[in-house]
């Protein structure tokens, strides 16, 4: 059973005022902690980002301050929300994906092992939440009896509009990682996290 991984960064990063995903920490785009613990993790991946500029450029990969350069999916519509994001990169998974674990390119301290541990737990008819002292996190195990409903997903809400339907189907995964709760999507987000590591 093939699990992979799509990490999210296609946001506008609204509460932030500037690319968050671009903001250092620790030495490194904050994206990049995202990327790198999928590939310690050893999960095919899928990196959303938002179109390339009319020159070619990229905001989310290469130049100073932005994470190394990788293959990513492009989505045109990323400005209307989380929503179409995800869409368009279930639309992009491979046949032979049984689940896709839904990542934040914002949360930078899920550990390797955790992600692991959710792609273990997988199943093809369900969905895998981690929980950390009684805290459902981020990121989510999707299996594929749910990709279509997820292709069909708009605005700005994410998978979220899904999981009430889900009912039995959904697994909660206790972990020891409190990265599962952690994002960093304001200054305030970003100073705390800075503060960690």
């Amino acid at each position: 059973m093939t699990v992979g991984a799509i990490i999210l960064a296609a946001g506008l990063s609204r509460r932030m005022g500037a690319d968050k995903l671009a903001a250092d920490l620790n030495g490194k785009p904050l994206l990049a902690h995202a990327i790198d613990a999928v590939e310690a993790a050893g999960l095919p991946m899928i990196l959303a980002i938002p179109p390339r500029d009319g020159e070619g450029g990229h905001p989310k990969d290469g130049g100073e301050g932005s994470p190394p350069a990788r293959e990513g999916m492009e989505v045109p519509d990323h400005a209307l929300g989380m929503g179409h994001s995800i869409a368009a990169a279930i639309r992009a998974v491979p046949a032979d994906w049984s689940a896709a674990l839904i990542c934040l390119g914002d949360m930078p301290f899920v550990a390797p092992a955790t992600l692991r541990a959710l792609a273990a737990a997988a199943r093809e008819d369900r969905v895998i939440a981690p929980v950390h002292e009684g805290q459902r996190g981020n990121p989510l195990a999707w299996g594929r009896a749910f990709f279509a409903q997820l292709a069909g997903l708009t605005g700005d809400t994410g998978g979220r509009a899904l999981l009430a339907g889900v009912g039995e189907r959904l697994i909660l995964l206790p972990v020891d990682d409190p990265g599962v709760s952690i994002d960093v999507d304001t200054p305030g987000a970003l100073a705390a996290a800075r503060a960690r590591v």
